[in-house]
């Protein structure tokens, strides 16, 4: 006769081993057997996904939108702590609509980082949902990576964060009221190490921001930005840095960045400013290595994530 020997196992241990799997697979263990079955509301790590594979059809679609009702929305579960929630919609079928804006509202806060004590939260959505962030999500003491992609901060006139464990800050056509709540958002971060910013927006267009001349990122060792604005004093402790150029950029109050190791410039319909570009690179005394791609004609690019699908004529790589 068979002896089940993993379902002796702890629930810590069982739930541990789940963790590794797709969620949706793992919650198909539940018919294993009476012992399975509540382990899946113990779950620490739900990863979501809508693409080809999950919106196959309507039946499809509809059963993925109850599965992930039932997980993240019951009593079962609403204060069940969650190490790992990443919910990637960018997918949108012409024969279906992607998740609605309240579905999609609903997941996410019910899988609010300070009350689930999430450790890192990934949401990335397609440009149609147009979802409106709770400002609390930007208040965690346990949020240590942090992913949003299409996503709107609200906020009526005061935005606060306070994110002191964050290390890892991604952010791509996240929208916020102004600039100067970006410049909190980056100053309620007093850990961070690798930054990744670009396309961000703002509903007022205000040039000037009164957080960004005390904005200060001493622990930064990365930055890959593609912005109008690049906070240069701000980052100036980092040795990876990657910047998407193109016109509008201002290249001014160029710190001496004495960490900075590896730097790439991207190029793109660029012709006025060279002598900002050259007192940067003046201003690297241990630079050892140099990238610089020209971009020209048809761009389809993610900079977010450093993945690019481009045409391109010059591509130089020095190594100094």
């Amino acid at each position: 006769m068979a002896v089940d020997r993993i379902s002796e196992l702890p629930d810590e241990i069982l739930c541990h081993i789940l963790s590794f799997l797709p969620t949706k697979l793992a919650f198909t263990t539940a018919v294993l057997s009476k012992r399975w079955t509540p382990l899946f509301y113990s779950l620490a790590v739900l990863r979501f996904r809508f693409n080809n594979e999950t919106l196959k059809n309507h039946n499809s679609f509809d059963h993925l939108c109850r599965f992930i009702d039932t997980l993240m929305l019951s009593p079962r579960v609403s204060n069940q702590p969650i190490k790992k929630f990443s919910l990637k919609c960018r997918f949108l079928c012409r024969k279906f609509n992607s998740p609605s804006k309240s579905n999609v509202s609903a997941w996410v806060e019910a899988a609010a980082p300070k009350l689930r004590h999430v450790e890192k939260f990934v949401l990335i959505l397609h440009h149609s949902i147009t979802l409106k962030l709770n400002p609390s999500s930007l208040t965690s003491g346990t949020l240590v990576i942090l992913k949003l992609e299409d996503v709107q901060i609200q906020s009526n006139n005061n935005l606060c964060a306070d994110l002191p464990s964050l290390k890892t800050l991604h952010f791509r056509s996240v929208r916020f009221k102004n600039k100067n709540d970006f410049m909190k958002l980056l100053n309620a971060c007093p850990l961070l190490q690798d930054l990744h910013a670009s396309y961000i927006k703002y509903d007022e267009n205000n040039e000037e921001a009164k957080e960004f001349k005390s904005l200060s990122l001493s622990k930064l060792v990365r930055a890959n930005i593609c912005s109008k604005d690049i906070p240069f004093t701000a980052i100036y402790n980092v040795d990876f840095l990657c910047i998407f150029v193109r016109s509008g950029v201002t290249f001014k109050s160029i710190p001496v960045f004495q960490n900075l190791i590896h730097i790439e410039l991207w190029f793109y319909n660029f012709s006025c400013g060279w002598d900002g570009i050259v007192e940067l690179l003046l201003n690297c005394p241990k630079l050892q290595i140099l990238f610089i791609r020209k971009v020209c004609g048809l761009v389809c690019f993610y900079f977010a994530s450093c993945f690019f699908d481009i045409y391109f004529n010059e591509c130089y790589f020095l190594s100094l």
